[in-house]
């Protein structure tokens, strides 16, 4: 399976979990000029804007290592881009990573 498929199956496997945790799920693979952010959802008052990192063979912290500090600054380009448009009272930026041990959530990763 390559990259892509792999990537596409973590974030509907990442949409699932935050639905079960009570988010609504506003966009999928938001593209900004500067940025692409994998999931946005909506919990209570707060935007949570959502990396997916989909290691299956990886281990545990693979994932996570990889939103780099270059990374985190397109992601919070692209949410400024969308803040403009949907204002929220509150903000978060967490990242699921999901590898051979499962799918992990950090809330407020950055």
């Amino acid at each position: 399976m390559n990259i892509w498929k792999i990537g596409l199956l973590g974030e509907m496997q990442a949409a699932r979990f935050l639905k079960r945790q009570g988010m609504r799920i506003l966009e999928r693979r938001y593209r900004a000029a500067h940025g692409e952010i994998d999931l946005i959802a909506q919990e209570n008052h707060t935007l949570v804007f959502t990396e997916v990192k989909c290691r299956p063979k990886g281990a545990m912290g693979e994932g996570i290592a990889a939103v780099n500090s270059e990374k985190r600054q397109h992601i919070r380009r692209a949410a400024a881009i969308y803040l403009q448009s949907h204002p929220a009272e509150s903000i978060r930026f967490d990242v699921i990573e999901i590898s051979a041990a499962g799918l992990r959530h950090i809330k407020n990763a950055f």
